[in-house]
């Protein structure tokens, strides 16, 4: 009944973000960074997951001070004990938190490498064993993505991709570009279409101020690739765009299920919950 009031964009939003960041990227950046000088005692793989916990309570936090509620779908779709490749269309900067709040797998991504350049956060998201790429250099993204190859079979882990490689203007798909996926094929790990919907809306094009936002994500079917080669990266790409295209329908329909935005304490719960069905903002299938 009546008209929703559309949400506006909003000073204190905006200072609260902008304080949380100043104050939590290092406090959950630098322990992550400093953790790898343990690695020789507890391993790589036990390190890198600290690294990836102190990064998620990081990113519930921006999505916290932000005043962003987020509604979950699809989770029901995904083995909390098998790794995938995650790939999500590109609308904002707050992608990451949303994806990376809301998945109960460790995570990793694909990142271009000036991010390495980023103080504190840029050298946090290394600790954490990311693959980057130079988009400038195709030989030296190739060997990058020969050695994540070599890495992710060694250690399994889950794997976040923007296939659009930049993110959307408009909030239109881009056309894909294969890199990512054709690391994928080479691992054998399932590809899981992932549509993000509400993020374009948080900080407007152009502007300075946070608008708080009811966010939506949702996870698609597997998509498996273990059968696949080289050759079949365009069928991968032509599938995947299928599906997402097919979830930018489905997520309009779940936004706002749960306008609760999570709360501070529950950013330093072990994350995300170790059960995928009471994970926060979950919506039923």
């Amino acid at each position: 009944g009546g008209t929703v009031d559309k949400p506006k964009p909003s000073v204190l939003y905006t200072m609260r973000l902008v304080a949380s960041m100043a104050l939590w990227c290092p406090l959950t950046g630098i322990p992550a960074i400093l953790a790898l000088l343990f690695a020789p005692i507890f391993g790589l793989s036990n390190v890198q997951t600290f690294t990836w916990r102190c990064s998620v309570c990081f990113f519930r936090i921006i999505l916290w001070s932000a005043g962003c509620s987020y509604t979950v779908v699809g989770l029901e779709n995904l083995d909390a004990n098998k790794a995938y490749f995650f790939c999500s269309n590109h609308e904002s900067h707050f992608d990451v938190p949303l994806i990376f709040s809301t998945l109960p797998f460790w995570l990793i991504s694909i990142a271009k490498k000036s991010l390495l350049y980023v103080p504190v956060f840029g050298w946090a998201v290394a600790a954490g064993g990311t693959v980057w790429v130079d988009r400038k250099n195709t030989t030296k993204a190739m060997s990058s993505m020969s050695s994540a190859e070599k890495s992710l079979r060694a250690r399994p882990r889950s794997v976040i991709v923007f296939p659009e490689g930049t993110r959307s203007r408009d909030g239109n798909l881009q056309p894909f570009k294969k890199g990512g996926l054709v690391l994928a094929i080479q691992t054998g790990q399932p590809v899981v279409p992932v549509c993000v919907h509400g993020t374009i809306n948080v900080v407007e094009k152009g502007g300075r101020w946070v608008t708080p936002q009811k966010l939506t994500v949702c996870y698609g079917k597997p998509i498996p690739t273990d059968k696949m080669t080289f050759d079949d990266r365009d069928e991968l790409v032509a599938k995947l765009e299928a599906a997402i295209i097919e979830l930018k329908k489905k997520a309009p329909k779940y936004s706002g299920r749960n306008s609760k935005v999570e709360p501070f304490w529950r950013c330093f719960l072990p994350t995300p919950p170790p059960s995928i069905t009471n994970a926060w903002g979950r919506a039923p299938p």
